[in-house]
């Protein structure tokens, strides 16, 4: 793609305001959240803000999603901390911590080098909706210790969090609630007067001012300083300084956070792609996120993935291109190095206001109606993917998605829909339900197969064709034009019905045959069997090869002598 001087100039007018607030805002969220999981990673905080830096501006140059905000996570870092627990009592766990992101980052990019995103189409609608609203869910319930002023315990999920809230309802900090209460209104304010304003940025500056002034930090608000902000802040290039044996070990490790990695991030990205409407390449995705965690890995960052709530952040706060993302990685850099004193008086509960207002948006009410009114297992879907998210640790719910996508997959294409086709007085087809077949009784049938034959769908296929053979037929006709899968169970039950109609002095004809049919009744002989004289295959006009069976189905007819007086149609 070509850059002009015309197009840059276009975008400092239309789009610049909007992504540097909107950077600037992501950036002052993730100076938090980044050194907190870096602690979760048992790694120091500083390596966090690196991880809020490089990756950032790494993954959204060359990822596909245009809003998605790399960087440090909280599951990426619990998975982190939990692979390496073998490693923790090292002095040199930190290089360990680094070479699994290096490891994590070439097995994404291999993904993505082989294409192999398309993985990722099992995740869905109604998954996802289940995903977002869940992870809106768990997003504002973690951000509830810092909007009361109260430690919570974090080991159990949301359980452990609103379990912990009910025992520490006493200790609730009145400053800290104050100034959460304060954010709120001023964001809600702002928004509603011009959306168009940072009300995000503003609300930050407004609540550290306010902390400043009244002196509330050094009465029991808690600021950014909390976490320990690094006396002489800096990158630098490293490589991880382990043996040979020690690569070898962490591979699987290093295989398993880049899936869980990219599960995360493709999740939160095909689920924001609902709102902003951006199409989603996730093969490239993996090849942004595979170079965001390399790249990192050699600047001392521990592994990132695609952050679920700065990436909503971005979206909600009206980022208008990748750029909003990079500009968050270089406002990290710029504040680390210039501003580390004025980014520790940064209180946190205006912050869990940002985080809490922003998530917000992933509970789509209307994505949810539109979900529950669609189909039964668009419910069971999203209720699953929902309640998992909740209650099991993420890598598990979103694993358990997908498998509850390819259950409903296959419960959806189980169902084989037959059709009953006949020719009228003036040479019209015409389409009834298959149960005025045996009502008829004709001598001659077509049946239309409408569906994929195999092996979830065959044994209810096969009776119902078992069933139309008891029903006093001399020729079956079976159109398979709108069957496009026929497995190796559904052409064993297709052997079996000849055979059987053979055994009932049936015969039976094929029309509507195409190429993905055809090949595997080849193969496995069955076209043989039936004889070409009684394969009719599909053309450009519908019904042609419908018509050319059944007139081939009256000449058999008439050799079998059968009276003129049945009904003879089908």
């Amino acid at each position: 793609m070509q850059i002009s001087f015309k197009s840059i100039k276009r975008y400092f007018r239309r789009k610049f305001r909007a992504d540097f607030s909107t950077g600037l805002t992501i950036a002052m969220v993730a100076i938090p959240q980044s050194m907190a999981y870096a602690a979760i990673a048992g790694v120091n905080p500083i390596y966090g803000l690196y991880t809020a830096i490089i990756p950032t501006i790494v993954g959204a140059l060359f990822g596909s999603f245009p809003y998605l905000v790399t960087g440090p996570t909280n599951p990426t870092a619990l998975v982190t901390a939990s692979v390496l627990l073998g490693f923790v009592d090292k002095a040199n766990y930190l290089e360990y911590v680094l070479t699994l992101s290096i490891l994590a980052g070439l097995f994404k990019l291999l993904l993505g080098l082989f294409k192999l995103g398309s993985l990722t189409r099992y995740i869905s609608n109604s998954v996802l909706v289940g995903f977002l609203s869940a992870a809106g869910v768990l997003i504002i319930g973690g951000q509830l210790g810092n909007l009361l002023g109260v430690t919570l315990s974090k080991s159990s999920g949301l359980r452990g969090i609103l379990r912990s809230l009910v025992g520490s309802l006493s200790q609730i900090h009145p400053p800290t609630l104050l100034i959460s209460l304060g954010a709120f209104a001023l964001m809600l304010t702002i928004r509603a007067v011009n959306r168009k304003l940072p009300a995000a940025l503003i609300t930050i500056v407004a609540a550290s001012l306010g902390v400043y002034l009244t002196g509330w930090g050094g009465e029991g608000v808690r600021l950014v300083s909390s976490y320990g902000l690094p006396s002489n802040p800096g990158l630098s290039f490293h490589l991880p300084n382990i043996t040979f044996n020690d690569i070898g070990s962490l591979l699987v490790p290093g295989a398993a956070v880049a899936v869980f990695g990219l599960m995360e991030a493709v999740s939160i990205t095909k689920a924001m792609s609902q709102l902003t409407g951006d199409r989603l390449d996730p093969s490239r995705e993996m090849i942004g996120q595979g170079l965001a965690s390399l790249v990192g890995g050699l600047f001392y960052c521990m592994p990132s993935s695609g952050s679920p709530s700065r990436t909503v952040i971005n979206v909600v706060n009206g980022g208008r291109t990748r750029l909003s993302a990079v500009i968050s990685g270089f406002s990290v850099l710029i504040f680390l190095l210039l501003f580390s004193g004025l980014i520790g008086y940064i209180p946190l509960p205006a912050l869990a206001a940002v985080v809490v207002v922003s998530s917000a948006g992933l509970i789509n009410v209307s994505l949810i109606k539109l979900t529950w009114e669609s189909h039964t297992q668009s419910r069971v879907g999203m209720l699953i993917t929902f309640a998992s998210t909740l209650i099991l640790p993420l890598e598990y719910a979103i694993f358990l998605g997908m498998l509850s996508t390819i259950l409903i997959f296959l419960s959806e294409s189980s169902h084989v829909n037959l059709t009953y086709i006949i020719e009228e007085d003036d040479g019209q087809f015409v389409e009834l339900p298959i149960d005025r077949l045996t009502k008829r009784e004709p001598e001659i049938a077509i049946v239309n197969v409408e569906g994929d034959l195999y092996f979830a769908a065959v044994e209810a296929w096969q009776d119902q064709i078992e069933t139309i053979l008891d029903s006093g037929l001399k020729v079956l006709i079976l159109r398979f034009r709108r069957t496009h899968l026929l497995a190796s169970t559904g052409v064993m039950a297709l052997d079996q019905i000849i055979r059987q109609a053979e055994e009932k002095g049936i015969s039976v004809l094929f029309c509507g045959m195409h190429e993905e049919i055809e090949e595997p009744l080849e193969s496995a002989g069955i076209l043989n069997t039936i004889g070409s004289s009684q394969i009719f295959n599909a053309h450009d006009q519908i019904f042609d090869s419908a018509q050319s069976a059944l007139e081939r189905a009256k000449e058999i007819l008439s050799q079998k002598h059968q009276s003129p007086n049945k009904e003879t149609n089908a």
